[in-house]
């Protein structure tokens, strides 16, 4: 065997299989490649896309967060005033309440001031009369007794005044 022959005959065989891995096996194998370097950049893409909504997505759930904290704070507020309305209301209504119970102690108290002076000069009165009853039961003579009435009735009209 010659030495030429063998690497020509190799050298064709090896364009052989050349030419059949470039017509039957690379075209799939590239396409393959090709989908997969398209699948890669779109899914890149897509990551991208997604991490710039996560971002907008954060930046808007962070507003909301702000917000409600705010909407809660002015919630606080509004309660804490309400509360010292509701308190400041009841300290008015505490306040007119006590006056009313002490203006209606105070005129009891006048009335009962009243009843009692009625009894004492009722007991006076009948003091008085008893005494007279007495004075008279001895038998003075009548112008003592007439003395005596006159002064009465004398000291009684005074003490109606």
């Amino acid at each position: 065997m010659n030495l030429n022959a063998t690497i020509l005959g190799q050298a064709i065989s090896f364009i052989l299989f050349v030419w059949f891995c470039m017509k039957y096996i690379w075209p799939p194998i590239i396409l393959a490649i090709e989908t997969r370097q398209k699948e890669i950049k779109e899914s890149l893409i897509n990551s991208k896309k997604a991490q710039n909504e996560l971002c907008i997505l954060e930046k808007k759930i962070h507003q909301n967060i702000i917000e409600a904290k705010q909407k809660a704070s002015n919630i606080l507020n509004i309660a804490n005033k309400q509360k010292v309305l509701i308190l400041e209301e009841a300290r008015k209504n505490a306040l007119k309440e006590s006056e009313k119970i002490l203006l209606n102690a105070q005129s009891e108290i006048e009335i009962a001031i009243v009843n009692a002076r009625k009894n004492l000069h009722k007991e006076v009165v009948d003091l008085s009369i008893s005494m007279a009853e007495k004075i008279i039961k001895k038998n003075i003579s009548k112008d003592d007794n007439q003395n005596l009435l006159d002064q009465l009735v004398i000291s009684l009209s005074q003490v109606k005044k």
